[in-house]
C-alpha cells in the first residue's frame, strides 16, 4: 500500500529534465524529444533497481520466522 502511495506522488510531481552533459570532443546538438525520454527511462530504472536492492537487503535483515519450514 505504501509503494502504491509513493508511486503515486512521484508521478504526480512534475519531472525537471536537466540537460546531459556532452564530453569536450563531442558535437554541441540540440536536445530532442528521444534524448528526454531515454533520460526519463533511465533515472526510472536506476530508481527501480535501488528498491529491488533496498528491499533484498531488508529480506536479509529479518530474522527467521519460527515454525516456517
Amino acid at each position: 500500500m505504501r509503494q502504491s502511495q509513493l508511486h503515486q506522488q512521484q508521478q504526480q510531481q512534475p519531472v525537471q529534465q536537466q540537460p546531459a552533459r556532452q564530453p569536450a570532443q563531442a558535437p554541441a546538438r540540440a536536445v530532442t524529444a528521444q534524448d528526454v525520454e531515454n533520460e526519463t527511462l533511465d533515472r526510472a530504472a536506476a530508481l527501480w533497481t535501488t528498491r529491488r536492492i533496498r528491499n533484498f537487503f531488508l529480506l536479509l535483515e529479518r530474522p527467521p520466522r519460527a515454525g516456517q519450514r
